[in-house]
């Protein structure tokens, strides 16, 4: 096993960092893998925007559900899918297209593979990191924010700094429910969540010294449930997404 693989194996979400400041050519060259990342035609429908401001990083934890670590990160940076730039620059086109579906999609799945690009090259350069999409529980404030356009679209951030924590891996589901071969096949999915179930209960019982005992379909629902986020379709349509 290399050691790219050893860092994809061994992702883990960091909350907690030291007081070291990241070098500036080291957040460039971060930003610059994020920008190699895969992109649908090379439309690179998406836009990083990095937060210094004290006060708006405080407006974003609160915004976020009081998550220190927008506040307290090295570097923050925020990821948009964007289409504006299309719209303002791409010639001969029909800019009724960019509120289509597909055209949001592909917006988004630019914004989150450049956002994973930029996770892993940190990582690579010993920095640790959490995405926090909670910034989507007031999309609208976020966007009115940072004076963002029509078709922008704030996804998530980025929190990156050197770690001060280690709070290992967490398990993922089995390969065998997520893998599907020839076609979608839910013959042993039970089999397959019970067992997963087990294994993220101790889990959880281990990482909070016995505090807490949650399955992993018990804690996804509830989690589910307390974010619905309606507001993101309302404020989807009004920025020029999602039109048809």
């Amino acid at each position: 096993m290399n050691e790219t693989m050893r860092l994809l194996l061994d992702h883990r979400s960091i909350r907690k960092y030291t007081d070291e400041i990241i070098p500036p050519e080291m957040i460039e060259t971060i930003l610059k893998a994020a920008q190699m990342a895969p992109t649908s035609s090379n439309y690179q429908s998406y836009s990083i925007l990095e937060v210094k401001d004290p006060e708006k990083r405080k407006i974003l934890r609160d915004i976020s559900g009081d998550q220190e670590w927008v506040e307290k990160a090295p570097l923050v940076l925020l990821f948009m899918a964007d289409l504006s730039r299309g719209r303002d620059y791409f010639e001969a086109i029909d800019t009724e297209i960019l509120g289509n579906t597909e055209s949001f999609t592909v917006a988004v799945v630019d914004a989150a593979l450049a956002m994973e690009k930029a996770l892993i090259a940190a990582q690579s350069l010993g920095l640790g990191g959490v995405i926090v999409g909670g910034i989507r529980n007031d999309v609208a404030r976020v966007a009115a924010l940072f004076d963002m356009p029509s078709l922008v679209f704030p996804m998530a951030l980025l929190c990156l700094g050197y770690p001060a924590e280690d709070p290992g891996t967490k398990p993922r589901l089995p390969l065998s429910e997520v893998l599907h071969v020839d076609r979608y096949d839910v013959r042993d999915r039970q089999r397959y969540i019970e067992a997963y179930n087990e294994e993220m209960e101790a889990y959880y019982f281990e990482r909070t010294q016995g505090a807490k005992r949650r399955t992993w379909t018990r804690h996804s629902g509830k989690s589910l449930m307390a974010k619905d986020r309606d507001a993101v379709g309302y404020f989807l349509r009004r920025h020029g997404f999602l039109k048809k």
